[in-house]
């Protein structure tokens, strides 16, 4: 029986969903660990454009690029304080 490489990382301890960015459209697959210790916030981003997100982990979050950015730039993201 083959497993499905989601499936077998999930039994590791760790939850994975797929995220495409609001920014810049690449999709990144997020690994995230789930250790004894509690949650908090961790944040990680975008491998394309370095936008931020949040998230509920115990450590930071491994982020794997699936698909690269669809939006045809090459910045940065930059917040913005408004």
């Amino acid at each position: 029986m083959k497993h499905h490489p989601l499936a077998f990382e999930a039994k590791l301890g760790s939850s994975v969903f797929e995220k495409s960015c609001a920014y810049c459209g690449a999709k990144f697959r997020v690994v995230l660990s789930h250790h004894v210790g509690g949650d908090r916030h961790e944040d990680y981003g975008c491998p394309e454009c370095g936008k931020r997100y949040e998230v509920d982990a115990a450590v930071e979050p491994e982020v794997r690029l699936v698909g690269h950015r669809t939006d045809g730039k090459d910045d940065r993201y930059q917040e913005t304080m408004f």
